[in-house]
């Protein structure tokens, strides 16, 4: 299956958030302006931007994208978009086998606002095409790429 567009935006909406984070600004006009060509519904700058913060907060580091041009994704793009396919089944306390730890209520929700919000706009073109290479490991640990784009 090809990459989808929704897939697309959320990488790219990933490294507009971190170079804007990088340079102390703040995210959201930058995110949004990346999004006004496709009119996307309005939650999707927010949730994005909730869940990044989440997630490098339960990580305790900052995620690392790869280059803005890059065609390739970094090991933390991969996990956000193995995240966004996974959120779904991976409530706390039950797991799935793709995140057998679960995933915290904040994360999740964050992640489920985005798949919403990508429904929205991409009309079911969203689904993230990337697949855990190792089930039982968590994917912001893993360090061969996935998938180039």
């Amino acid at each position: 299956m090809p990459p989808s567009t929704g897939m697309f935006v959320f990488v790219r909406m990933f490294r507009v958030w971190a170079a804007a984070r990088a340079s102390g600004e703040n995210p959201l006009p930058h995110m949004e302006e990346s999004l006004e060509m496709f009119a996307a519904s309005p939650e999707l700058t927010a949730a994005c931007a909730s869940m990044f913060d989440l997630v490098e907060a339960h990580l305790g580091r900052p995620l690392v994208p790869e280059c803005c041009c890059a065609h390739r994704l970094s090991r933390d793009e991969q996990a956000l978009l193995a995240l966004l396919r996974h959120a779904p089944a991976a409530a706390q306390p039950l797991a799935s086998p793709a995140v057998p730890h679960g995933l915290p209520g904040a994360i999740r929700w964050a992640a489920l606002a985005i798949g919403r919000a990508m429904d929205g706009t991409f009309e079911r073109d969203n689904a993230p095409v990337i697949e855990a290479a190792e089930p039982g490991r968590c994917p912001f640990t893993r360090s061969p790429p996935l998938y180039a784009v």
